[in-house]
Formats: structure tokens, C-alpha cells, sequence
């Protein structure tokens, strides 16, 4: 069944607009398995759990230390010397209505946008947004059930939830 559901991913983020730079297909399959890895772990503890994703000094991906944040919030780690830093990546914790943890927030954009990185978030319903900071874009590269679910989920109406987002479509949905 999990092989299913990451075929489905794949489809899903190569099918992303011609107008974003979709992540080769080891990037994507590499943000999986760290999503699978901590999504559970951001569950448990009501908290985002963030962290960089790059390439070391031998050409391979890898992450930097796996920082825990709050509830809504997660500070970065140093930014590592010796890696070619491609994104940032965070789990939106557990399901909270008071939240919109769904989509990317505009300060997951900004951030990536100020750092010159490329961004990956995993949400509660276990959606995986793929942020390009160049345009300012945020994509849904795989929908609800992808990733591991918060069990307190409970999921938009059907269509409420856009395949993408420009920064000023986040910024509108911050204020509703």
C-alpha cells in the first residue's frame, strides 16, 4: 500500500505546471522518506520537527540534525558548512482547527525566499507542498493520505484544498 501511495506522489509532483522547477526524482523520493520518518515523531509530540535538505561533500543527499520546534513554529538549524543546501523542509504538527496547517503559511515562503532555498512541507492530513521560492509558488505534490495522517484529522470539504498556491493566494487565506 505505501508503494502505492509514493507511485501516487511521483505522478502527482511530475505532473506539477511546466512554470515550476519540479525536484528530480531522487529529491522527491529522498523528502519521502524523511517525511515517513518524522511525520509519526511530529505527531507524537505536538511539535514541528525541520531541518535542511542538501548534497555533502560526496554528491549525495543528505539532512542536516532534525531540530524540534513548537507547536506552530520550528527554528532551523545552522546552516551547515559543508553542504550544498537545496531546501528547507518541516512538518506542520498535528491537526489543530485554529490553524490553517494545511497549506504552506507565508512565513514558510518568506523563509525559503530570504535563505534562497526551495522549501518542502508535510501537513497533518498528510499532504507534501513543494515550495519553489523563485516564483513564490507553493504545489501540492501529493494530497491528503500520502504522507502519514495525523489520526485527529479531519479533512477539508472536497475542492477546498487548491493543487497550488501563488504567495499572495497564502497571504488571502491567512486572513479568512
Amino acid at each position: 500500500m505505501r508503494f502505492l501511495k509514493t507511485a501516487a506522489c511521483i505522478l502527482c509532483a511530475t505532473s506539477m505546471t511546466a512554470q515550476a522547477e519540479a525536484p528530480d526524482g531522487a529529491e522527491f523520493a529522498f523528502v519521502i522518506k524523511i517525511f515517513e520518518k518524522i511525520q509519526e515523531q511530529s505527531f507524537a509530540a505536538n511539535r514541528e520537527l525541520c531541518g535542511y535538505l542538501g548534497y555533502g561533500p560526496d554528491g549525495e543527499l543528505m539532512t542536516t540534525r532534525i531540530n524540534r520546534g513548537e507547536e506552530a513554529s520550528c527554528y532551523l538549524p545552522t546552516w551547515p558548512a559543508k553542504m550544498d543546501v537545496i531546501a528547507s523542509f518541516h512538518t506542520h504538527s498535528t491537526y489543530n482547527p485554529d490553524y490553517n496547517s494545511e497549506l504552506p503559511s507565508s512565513t514558510d515562503m518568506e523563509s525559503d525566499e530570504d535563505s534562497g532555498i526551495d522549501g518542502w512541507v508535510a501537513t497533518p492530513g498528510g499532504r507534501l507542498w513543494y515550495i519553489d521560492s523563485s516564483e513564490m509558488m507553493a504545489y501540492q505534490v501529493c494530497g491528503a493520505g500520502c504522507l502519514p495522517q495525523d489520526p485527529s484529522f479531519i479533512d477539508e470539504p472536497a475542492g477546498a484544498i487548491k493543487p497550488s498556491y501563488t504567495y499572495r493566494g497564502i497571504l488571502k487565506s491567512e486572513s479568512q
